[in-house]
């Protein structure tokens, strides 16, 4: 027999618990392969044809992939939102119950530690609860009929407001649609409580019947389900709950003493023996024999000591034995003997097992955990086939289900705290061992809800083994979400759904159920509409404004023709129609960049009348502006309606295609067509008030300066003596504005602070900049180059740069003289360049002397004339250097005079 190569040495693990100060080391043996996405695995020799070859655990076949198609509602919400836990400490709380026991039950004087205490334990309770539930099972459960003379199958579930009516639908198939589903809307049974977990065989072959178990707060039920003529179900038995009396009638008389008197966990019913095995919160195992209406302990309490509650039971193939889990034990009972059982795993350090499934097709088990998944041959189950780890975080509703296609079974791995789906491809090879197919992927359920009850898969018995399965979700309210699973090629489509008239009213009810609130909490604030009276006393004053209004708006009318006349010339903002007729009245007097949305007479049904009637003109106002323009163009782009609209009307008959759409006009109410008709003229109004924009001074350049006066200008600027002054600047449309900081008795510099407003730095490099000009047109011409013979394009950093290296190595040539001061450079770099030309080509320079100037004129390189002769030496300067001696001759130290006399 061939097997996996795993590590068999003994290493220490922590089982650390609680807040329990250091670390306990335990041993841990692992002997089978441990597989992780990533890592290579594990490989091992078989032999093959009478040779040896090598075989990996990972295959990475070219298999087909699950997919999943869009999820689809199928049944409705029939509750309303779980209740949450206000968010407020337990002292808040000890206190807000102290003073409701204190209001309402005066007589009795409850101290305030006791309530802290109870609140503590029940705060403590309920949030290991949320935690994790071990009496919740799963509430959604499939029945499947595969008879052959009737195949059918169905889906339980619980409905209503408390989740205590059972429904049972059912799920229809057709060759060309597939699986569809048809809910009901009326329940088949109603029970005292509300459903904890709905349990049926995996495969019913009686005609026309099927059990199924129903557990509740008060107690277990056993139903047969009848098919014909109509869905219904029997009651057969009923076990009562710990510490309760309920009874049934015409039912065998099994009380909760049958059954330890101890809460069910679980429960499982077999189709074929016509049994029901249950199994309560210390592990003790038992089995109701419908035949003879008895109940027989199997298990006694494996762990009657321990605080676990978590117990799990599954059915074999096998009719003698079961399975039966806990957090960190599995086991294997055998019916045949009392208490005679046999481990299958423990778990290791902090694993806890969440879910255990048989799958006979292909003889293993798959165990899953909050750390792994694990394979497990059922014939040899001393020693795990392989385990993946699946890296999801720590969560106890974990549940790992096969799915069955031709020649392929699918693990799934799933929550019912989030929608994330893995799925593990493993299949057999060489009889023995088990390989991974494809490499572990992952599929998106999304789910509603914090946490879904329950989930199920459910494939029709008529559908063809390589058609998709249904995976249905029950989410808190009660609502059902399908998804499609399925291999095709094709993709997967959506769940067909049929709803009746009563499921669409109560899909019609959904929205507007509400959760249970006590009596202090019904208590509402009384609603009073007040409109009538409103309506009454200021009708008068609305009809006396209207009238005012329209006086207003003709004056605004009158005066808008002259409003160019009587505003600012200054006034550098641009202007829409609209603000031009709200600056026509008395207010307001600031301009704000809000204007546009101040209520005034312009924007009513006399100002949409008055702009019909072209009594509002963009035209006159045009007249009177330096400047205008029109935006038709502009805003059409993104307002269609308003592209090549010539007028108000035309944009009034556009702005129609928006109205409601309704079958008939008589549905609509007066005044709903009233104000789409105000919202329509309104939106136009708007619109072509906001068309055209005006301004009061023109965007033109100024008025250029005399060429002869320039000239005039640069000759005395030559001639002064007196520093030049950078000319002042001139601006355009765009004025600055100076604001002063200053108090009342700096007045005086107020003319100064004005004139220095500009630094000289910014108007000097904007001197030659003429308002108005082309900015593309522009030549740029160095002072310090002299002018050029031609204009010449704007030169770049590169072409510059080579022109200066250009200039550096030809000799001196004559240039205009220029009002720019030469540079002045280092006398160091004359003699350097000069070293390092050689003496042949050295010639006597040209030097140009400028008009009426001592000095030569220098090229950019040098900043001195000098001769061919003195070229290896410093020449003498002229001026004075820097240093403690400024160039000049030393003078002569003070002879000190010598003191004469004595004492």
């Amino acid at each position: 027999m061939y097997s996996w190569p795993s590590n068999h040495t003994q290493t220490r693990g922590s089982t650390r618990k609680g807040n329990v100060k250091g670390k306990e080391k335990a041993v841990v043996s692992l002997d089978y392969p441990v597989l992780d996405t990533g890592l290579l695995g594990t490989a091992t020799l078989f032999e093959e044809n009478g040779r040896l070859e090598w075989s990996q655990v990972f295959k990475n076949s070219s298999r087909a992939r699950l997919k999943t198609g869009n999820p689809t509602d199928v049944f409705p919400a029939t509750r309303p939102p779980p209740w949450q836990m206000p968010k407020m400490r337990i002292p808040q709380r000890a206190e807000q119950g102290a003073n409701f026991l204190r209001t309402f039950l005066p007589d009795i004087d409850v101290p305030s530690e006791l309530i802290r205490e109870q609140l503590t334990e029940d705060a403590e309770e309920l949030r290991q609860f949320e935690e994790f539930d071990p009496y919740a099972g799963n509430q959604l459960e499939t029945i499947v009929l595969s008879d052959t003379s009737s195949l059918a199958a169905f889906v339980a579930f619980p409905m209503g407001e408390l989740s205590r009516d059972l429904n049972i639908s059912p799920l229809l198939y057709s060759a060309g649609l597939g699986a569809s589903f048809s809910p009901s809307a009326q329940p088949v049974q109603t029970f005292d409580t509300p459903i904890r977990q709905i349990s049926a065989p995996k495969s019913t072959n009686v005609s026309g019947k099927a059990y199924l178990a129903v557990r509740t707060f008060g107690g277990t039920t056993l139903l047969r389900m009848q098919t014909t003529p109509q869905i219904s179900v029997e009651k057969l038995a009923h076990i009562t709950s710990a510490h309760t009396s309920d009874q049934q009638e015409n039912l065998p008389h099994i009380t909760s003493a049958h059954v330890g008197d101890q809460q069910v966990t679980d429960v499982k019913v077999s189709a074929l023996q016509a049994q029901m095995t249950l199994i309560d919160v210390q592990g003790a195992v038992y089995r109701y024999d419908m035949a003879t209406e008895t109940t027989q302990i199997v298990q006694h309490a494996l762990l009657p000591t321990s605080s676990d509650r978590f117990w799990r039971l599954e059915l074999t193939e096998n009719v003698n034995t079961c399975l039966v889990m806990s957090e960190a034990d599995l086991v294997e009972l055998d019916f045949r003997t009392q208490n005679s059982s046999s481990d299958v795993y423990s778990a290791i350090g902090n694993e806890v097992l969440t879910s255990i499934e048989d799958y006979p097709a292909d003889q293993m088990l798959r165990l899953c955990s909050t750390e792994q998944l694990i394979w497990i041959d059922r014939r040899f189950t001393g020693r795990p086939l392989l385990s993946f780890k699946h890296g999801r975080s720590f969560d106890r509703s974990l549940e790992a289900k096969t799915l069955n296609f031709v020649n392929q079974h699918i693990t799934t791995l799933s929550s019912r705290k989030n929608g994330l789906m893995t799925i593990y491809d493993v299949a057999r090879l060489h009889g023995s061992m088990s390989c991974v197919q494809i490499a572990p992927y992952s599929l998106t359920t999304p789910s509603e809800g914090r946490i879904q009850p329950g989930q199920a898969f459910l494939r029709h018995p008529s559908a063809p083994p390589d058609s998709p399965f249904t995976f249905l979700r029950l989410s808190e309210v009660g609502s059902i979400r399908a998804f499609q699973l399925g291999i095709t090629d094709d993709g997967v489509g959506e769940t067909p759904v049929s709803w009746s008239r009563e499921v669409k009213r109560l899909a019609a009810q959904a929205p507007h159920l509400r959760e249970e609130t006590s009596s202090l909490g019904r208590q509402e604030p009384p609603v009073v509409d007040l409109s009538p009276a409103l309506e009454h006393f200021f009708r008068p004053q609305r009809e006396m404004d209207d009238e005012q209004a329209a006086e207003t708006l003709y004056d605004l009318v009158e005066k808008a023709h002259s409003f160019w006349q009587d505003v600012d010339p200054a006034l550098d903002r641009v202007l829409t129609t609209y603000d031009v007729l709200l600056r026509s009245g008395d207010e307001p007097t600031t301009f704000a960049r809000a204007d546009f949305l101040t209520e005034s007479v312009i924007k009513s049904a006399r100002g949409y009348r008055a702009l019909l009637q072209d009594r509002i003109s963009a035209a006159t106002l045009k007249e009177g502006a330096q400047w205008s323009l029109d935006l038709t163009d502009a805003l059409g782009r993104f307002i269609p309606d308003l592209a090549d609209c010539p007028d108000i009307r035309t944009l009034e008959e556009r702005l129609r295609r928006h109205d409601l759409l309704s079958e008939d006009e008589g549905d609509r109410s007066a005044s709903s067509l009233r104000r789409e008709t105000q919202a329509r003229e309104q939106l136009a109004l708007d619109l072509t008030l906001s068309r055209d924009i005006f301004s009061s001074r023109s965007f033109l350049a100024p008025t250029a300066t005399p060429t002869n006066y320039r000239e005039l200008e640069a000759m005395t600027k030559t001639l002064s003596l007196e520093d030049e002054e950078p000319p002042p600047m001139v601006f355009g449309y765009l004025q600055p504005r100076f604001q002063s900081k200053r108090s009342a008795s700096d007045e005086d510099n107020a003319d100064k602070e004005k004139k220095d407003f500009i630094p000289p730095g910014v108007r000097l490099l904007l001197k030659d900049w003429q308002v108005g000009a082309n900015s593309a047109e522009f030549v740029y011409h160095d002072p310090y180059e002299g002018e050029a013979e031609e204009p010449r394009p704007t030169p770049t950093i590169k072409a510059k740069a080579k022109r200066e290296v250009a200039q550096s190595q030809v000799e001196v040539t004559e240039e205009r003289p220029t009002q720019a001061p030469p540079r002045i450079v280092a006398a160091s770099s004359r003699v350097e360049d000069a070293l390092r030309r050689p003496f042949a080509s050295q010639g006597p320079p040209v030097v140009p002397r400028s008009p009426g100037g001592s000095q030569p004129v220098m090229r950019e390189a040098e900043s001195q004339a000098v001769d061919s002769q003195d070229v290896l030496m410093p020449m003498a300067s002229t001026q004075v250097l820097p240093g403690a001696y400024g160039g000049r001759p030393a003078m002569k130290k003070k002879v000190v005079k010598k003191r004469l006399g004595g004492f």
